[in-house]
């Protein structure tokens, strides 16, 4: 009875373990070992109820269950190394600031410092994009410069393909600089804030610090500064809203960014990357512009 309750137990157990835990924290070894430890506990019971046949230490005594107070101190020890090993994953959910059934929300609008872009060019030399950065700066200096309204040009690949560089490099281009009153450089990641965003294009501007709580007070001022000017600004990194991740992009934050940034002169662009097709979707004004890989040469 106590052997089938606990094989019951440790089948779910084992289960959790590796469906959750392996997944959500990403420790496949971890799970590996508890999953082994509690294998060997089912074995050890396995093993004394086949025993009590033969073996008559190992036969139930009365007023002790299940089997006898070794059995029970060998059980006990098995249990407290498994208590051990989940005390670990706490302290491994804790190291990475990790919360039970807690999603990314835009209450959390800071992105990590790890997950942290900027307009400088990190490597001295970059190779095999002078076509890709050719062909969008053209983009910005003919199409673009020539449009009446907000060109807004995506850039879709894979991640790890190079976005961010790319983006940089064009950013960095003398002809971009020399065609723009005003850059700016938003790392964007898996929180789309308004709120956040547009501090951050004001405090580019203005080297401030933005310290409006109100979001109408943040519009007005972003506003008055991108008014009557050619910019160009750069959206690194949106992520798409999904049912996993319910602080990104959605179509109703980008109508109410959108509203604040249609007050450029002529020929104001942004550049938006994104590993996410839905994200270009519900930006683009012009065709996405997919990046590929490096070619073998």
């Amino acid at each position: 009875m106590a052997e089938a309750l606990l094989g019951f137990v440790l089948e779910n157990l084992s289960s959790l373990l590796q469906n959750e835990f392996s997944i959500i924290f990403g420790i496949k070894s971890k799970v590996e070992k508890l999953s082994t430890t509690l294998d060997l506990i089912k074995a050890v019971l396995e093993d004394a109820e086949q025993k009590q046949v033969t073996d008559g230490s190992i036969k139930p005594t009365e007023g002790i269950n299940p089997k006898n107070l070794i059995f029970r101190r060998d059980i006990g020890n098995r249990l407290k190394e498994i208590t051990r090993r989940f005390d670990d994953l706490a302290d491994s959910k804790n190291k990475f600031l990790l919360r039970e059934g807690i999603t990314i929300t835009e209450s959390s609008t800071e992105v990590p410092e790890w997950r942290q872009t900027s307009s400088f060019i990190a490597e001295p030399k970059v190779f095999g994009r002078q076509d890709d950065q050719d062909k969008i700066v053209e983009f910005l200096l003919t199409q673009a410069r020539d449009s009446d309204s907000l060109s807004i040009y995506p850039i879709v690949g894979l991640g790890g393909v190079g976005k961010t560089t790319l983006t940089q490099l064009v950013y960095n281009d003398v002809r971009v600089t020399g065609n723009f009153n005003t850059k700016i450089w938003v790392c964007v990641s898996e929180v789309f804030s308004v709120k956040r965003i547009l501090c951050s294009i004001i405090e580019s501007i203005t080297s401030e610090k933005c310290d409006s709580l109100h979001l109408d007070a943040i519009q007005l001022k972003a506003q008055d500064l991108l008014q009557g000017k050619r910019y160009f600004l750069v959206l690194d990194d949106v992520w798409n809203k999904t049912q996993e991740l319910e602080s990104g992009l959605s179509q109703e934050k980008w109508n109410k960014l959108k509203s604040v940034l249609f007050c450029g002169s002529r020929g104001s662009s942004i550049l938006v990357s994104t590993r996410d097709e839905d994200v270009a979707e519900i930006v683009r004004t012009c065709q996405t512009y997919h990046l590929s890989g490096l070619p073998e040469n």
